[in-house]
């Protein structure tokens, strides 16, 4: 069985089938963040036929996504400045 790619922002890995995301990501999120999804999850759901509830859950978890991309990149940055500085 083949899945789709793991929701996570950038990530190129493909989730298990009937996964949201892969498994390094998925146990990254904070707990808050993944129990709305399980609760509001329906096997087979697609964009037109989950529910308002499972829409805003998936909305927060892609906006914390996002918010820790952007960390790791500004920090990425800051060490390469760092970096050059040193040289």
């Amino acid at each position: 069985m083949t899945g789709q790619r793991c929701a996570w922002p950038g990530c190129p890995v493909i989730a298990q089938h009937g996964r949201l995301m892969c498994y390094r990501h998925w146990v990254s999120l904070p707990k808050r963040l993944r129990t709305p999804i399980w609760e509001h999850y329906a096997p087979g759901q697609t964009a037109l036929t989950c529910t308002p509830e499972y829409r805003a859950a998936l909305r927060e978890v892609l906006a914390y996504a996002r918010c820790v991309n952007t960390e790791a990149e500004a920090e990425h940055q800051r060490a390469e400045a760092d970096q050059e500085t040193l040289w």
